[in-house]
């Protein structure tokens, strides 16, 4: 088959290289690490349908006039719908995966002629919709944060004053970051409605909620949800504070000083038990597609769902266990299938990184051939710039099978300016 990935920072890597493997021909709508993808056997469509869409330095950069453009789903041009059906024809593609949230509406429009695996229009408001996604945890009996305040326009509703010291701030309806503030007294250095959800119109007006700010243990549970089946993968701790406080706002580079640690068999249970009914009405709502739902283990011992996202995680490394085509039917017609090779299994994590991570100087070469000598999954982002592979963003996450391969890190080191991060 003709496979065409749609996706966002480079969400599938190995199951893309496993369908290649197979003997398929495989695409993507990366163009970032274009090179590195081709030496992989996955090819970039480029500007045929471009995933940096408000990148002003592109070659499409020209296409969007931000005062008088026309968006489709999450603000997306509605060029897009043009470029994508050019894309499925230009290279007769059979089948399309999708993976990027505002690109759902865009597949569900019409009957593009071809086979598609994504969310639906109602799975996808899970995330999308972040108050609907609150509803709908609570629908299920969730725990979640106390909602603070409200209002239609973040820019002139927004009232400090009345806020406790710190708290988190997230769009209603919009596919666009949450903003977690420590400290509101760091809000007379920054014009906070300035910096909210990251968007290409500066003058864009959301409508919001604040939440109140858990402290305590994030965890993460993974499942593949498939036409009204489910199972779960993996689940972790993942402390991302670091990153957030550094850089501000929101991180430039998510994992960068973060651990990404394994639950304790309690707390897992608990994290597990807890989404049951979640997931089981979830199913409901259809669509096949890979999720993760993020809950707070509070200080008072209690869970509290954050959000779902339903789509791999960003940097998504994960050793694929079966072939290509396996996989793929797995994904399709039996989740469990999926499930069951990830129960009992450990995959520890560990962030590699250089100290300018999230600068402009960030890139740095990387040492790709111990990933053959020591049989560990290839990473995500690298670029092969000159012949020699480049860390393009300053670090990776490393994801190990059973343990950690400490032999293989302290090569890295030895070899690179990278050193893993401990959180120290």
């Amino acid at each position: 088959m003709n496979i065409l990935f749609v996706e966002m920072e480079q969400h599938n890597l190995q199951f893309m290289k496993k369908l290649a493997e197979d003997g398929h021909s495989v695409y993507t709508n990366q163009s970032l690490s274009k090179n590195y993808l081709k030496s992989l056997g996955i090819n970039t469509v480029g500007d045929d349908l471009p995933h940096e869409v408000w990148n002003p330095t592109m070659s499409w950069g020209h296409l969007i006039d931000m005062d008088t453009y026309e968006a489709v789903g999450n603000g997306l041009p509605k060029w897009m719908e043009e470029k994508f059906e050019n894309t499925l024809e230009k290279y007769k593609i059979d089948l399309v995966i999708c993976t990027w949230p505002p690109f759902n509406e865009i597949m569900h429009m019409k009957d593009w002629g071809v086979e598609f695996i994504s969310a639906s229009p109602e799975a996808i408001k899970l995330e999308q919709e972040k108050m609907f996604g609150n509803s709908f945890a609570k629908h299920c009996d969730m725990k979640t944060p106390k909602i603070l305040q409200r209002g239609d326009n973040h820019r002139t509703d927004f009232n400090i004053d009345s806020l406790p010291d710190s708290f988190v701030i997230k769009p209603s309806n919009k596919w666009t970051s949450a903003t977690v503030v420590p400290d509101k007294k760091l809000l007379s250095s920054f014009p906070l409605e300035t910096f909210l959800f990251s968007s290409s119109d500066h003058s864009a007006k959301y409508s919001y909620y604040v939440e109140e700010l858990i402290k305590g243990q994030e965890t993460n549970i993974s499942y593949i949800m498939s036409n009204g089946k489910w199972s779960f993968t993996f689940s972790e701790s993942c402390d991302e504070s670091k990153a957030k406080q550094i850089f501000n706002v929101n991180p430039v580079v998510w994992y960068a000083n973060t651990t990404i640690e394994e639950l304790n068999p309690e707390v897992d249970k608990m994290v597990r038990d807890n989404v049951v009914e979640y997931l089981n009405q979830a199913a409901k709502l259809g669509g096949t597609y890979e999720g993760s739902i993020t809950q707070m283990l509070g200080e008072d011992g209690e869970l509290y769902f954050l959000e779902n996202n339903c789509r791999p995680y960003v940097n998504n490394t994960f050793p694929i266990p079966y072939t290509g085509n396996e996989y793929l039917d797995a994904f399709r017609n039996n989740p469990q299938k999926i499930g069951d090779w990830f129960d009992g299994r450990k995959f520890p994590k560990v962030v590699i990184q250089n100290k300018n991570i999230g600068n402009q100087d960030q890139e740095c070469e990387y040492p790709f051939h111990l990933h053959d000598k020591y049989k560990i999954a290839e990473p995500t982002p690298i670029e092969i710039i000159d012949d020699k592979y480049i860390a393009t963003k300053g670090g990776v996450v490393i994801v190990f099978e059973d343990e950690i391969n400490m032999d293989f890190i302290n090569e890295v080191e030895k070899e690179s300016d990278l050193r893993a991060y401990w959180g120290d």
